[in-house]
């Protein structure tokens, strides 16, 4: 599902994501945040975005090796040159369809010309 202000990523957990403790690796998980959040802001601005910021994660639920993991990432705040995302983890195990909370945080990503100077975002 795909609008103008949200958008959601899906994927199998790996088992090269995963940590010593054979959960996916809380970096990985900050990772795809990441991904999801730029590809939004991107989408949404049509300008070049870095990430400026992230607000607290908090790992809830352990996501497992060939878990269907699923993003979901939506506009809350749009700035003069920043946009301000809410992102969603959650994981399905496909064999007992158990779907779990993993984490969710807030992220901004500013808009960046090509030398990397902000840039204002067009309505």
């Amino acid at each position: 599902m795909k609008k103008n202000n949200e958008i959601e990523m899906s994927f199998l957990a790996q088992p090269t994501d995963v940590n010593y403790f054979g959960s996916v690796h809380g970096g990985n998980v900050m990772k795809w945040i990441d991904e999801a959040a730029y590809a939004l802001a991107v989408q949404h601005t049509h300008k070049y975005c870095v990430t400026k910021y992230v607000d607290g994660i908090e790992f809830i639920n352990p996501i497992s090796i060939g878990d269907l993991v699923h993003l979901h990432a939506r506009v809350l705040q749009k700035g003069t040159t920043s946009i301000r995302m809410h992102v969603t983890v959650c994981s399905e195990n496909l064999v007992s369809n158990r779907r779990l909370e993993n984490c969710a945080c807030d992220i901004v990503f500013v808009a960046v010309d090509k030398q990397g100077n902000k840039q204002k975002i067009q309505d």
